[in-house]
């Protein structure tokens, strides 16, 4: 029997997932608990906030006032979220210059791949709409 650090029950080894590097060859909590840990750590939430940060250097706090300015729809094609997804729950991505880092706003993926397959050139861009016009 083991007693799990973070419930405090004692269990029997075998609720315990095995660690070469430990004493007992076990982990120090059963895996309940360590289902319940990973679960909450990996909460979409906490990782779509963690994502935010490390990519564009805002939180959630602000990617949410940001998409609320919006009323969210795409900064671009205006589409409302909720027409994009046929009601599945997916984000607008965040769009920003890839040299200053600064955030221009929300695009849903189909725009902002356009800009992307486009590398955010405002000349190809205008030539592309030339030849949308000349060729209707």
């Amino acid at each position: 029997m083991k007693k799990c650090n973070i419930c405090g029950v004692e269990k029997p080894f075998s609720d315990f997932v095995k660690r070469s590097n430990r004493a007992s060859g076990r982990q120090p909590y059963c895996k309940s608990c360590h289902n319940k840990n990973v679960k909450d750590k990996y909460s979409s939430k906490r990782m779509k906030d963690y994502d935010l940060k490390r990519i564009y250097g805002i939180d959630l706090k602000e990617y949410n006032r940001i998409f609320e300015e919006q009323e969210g729809k795409c900064k671009i094609c205006s589409t409302h979220i909720s027409k994009i997804n046929k009601g599945h729950k997916k984000c607008l991505c965040v769009d920003h210059c890839h040299e200053t880092k600064k955030i221009r706003g929300l695009l849903c993926d189909k725009c902002n791949r356009g800009l992307g397959l486009f590398n955010d050139d405002v000349n190809t861009l205008n030539e592309a709409m030339k030849y949308l016009k000349e060729n209707m």
